[in-house]
């Protein structure tokens, strides 16, 4: 297929692997190291053959790459500007000084709710965009995980979307579409157990009250088995994804909406 090819060069960056898939290929590389410019080198000899397409390039990375934040509710509208100086500033307050080499995207919300921010290392940010670019590869994007996710789900979405990676989980809490809540820890292997304890924890320190509805969205997991609700009037449902995806691959094609 011609690397001008209309459909996209999908790429998928997680702990350990690097997936391609576009121009009719696939290809899953691994690396022993689990940081992200430690895939950055694989990702680049793999980009030297011409059967991927270039015209356009979409990234999605694991969210144990992405720092995610919910700022307080600002009260008035902001200017774009003033968004990322809030977004960043909460960031900092938990992360300290770390924060300040990272790269902002900011979703915007009603004011009387805060603003969802994500932050990912912005000299991995201009060594991948570099890269790529070298590579003749144009239109890129680079998404986290979650954000990719989350626009597969109803506008006006109630209850908490709980995405789960190996070794990683991430939860956010909406109310009518407006997220609420939000929060993200690594996982043992006693993660089905645990995780439903952990969910019903978050959901009482928010602040706004979320439907007791989960909505599992399961990343390159084996067999999920039965997650219990840790207490009564919890609804768990598990939204469609492919089963038999392992690794990276399993963030790939993160196209259609999920019916639920």
């Amino acid at each position: 297929m011609s690397r001008w090819s209309a459909d996209p060069l999908q790429i998928a960056l997680v702990p350990g692997e690097v997936a391609l898939l576009g121009g009719g290929e696939s290809r899953l590389l691994a690396s022993d190291a689990r940081t992200a410019s430690s895939l950055l080198p694989l990702l680049d000899e793999a980009l030297t053959d011409t059967i991927w397409p270039r015209r356009r390039v979409d990234v999605v990375l694991s969210q144990q790459f992405v720092r995610p934040v919910l700022t307080p509710p600002p009260g008035k509208a902001l200017a774009a500007a003033e968004e990322a100086a809030l977004v960043a500033a909460s960031l900092r307050e938990i992360y300290g000084d770390e924060a300040n080499g990272w790269r902002l995207a900011v979703h915007s919300q009603p004011p009387q709710a805060g603003l969802v921010g994500a932050a990912v290392d912005n000299e991995l940010m201009q060594q991948l965009e570099a890269l790529l670019a070298r590579h003749g590869c144009r239109n890129i994007s680079i998404t986290p995980l979650a954000s990719r996710a989350v626009r597969r789900l109803p506008a006006r979405f109630d209850g908490w979307w709980l995405g789960v990676e190996p070794g990683w989980a991430t939860l956010m809490g909406a109310r009518g579409g407006i997220w609420q809540h939000l929060a993200a820890q690594p996982l043992d292997a006693d993660w089905r157990t645990s995780l439903p304890e952990w969910v019903a924890r978050e959901a009482e320190c928010a602040v706004t009250p979320v439907a007791r509805q989960v909505w599992l969205h399961p990343f390159g997991l084996a067999a999920l088995g039965n997650l219990t609700p840790a207490e009564d009037g919890w609804q768990w449902h598990t939204l469609p994804h492919d089963a038999r995806a392992h690794g990276a691959t399993a963030l790939l094609n993160l196209t259609h909406k999920a019916q639920i």
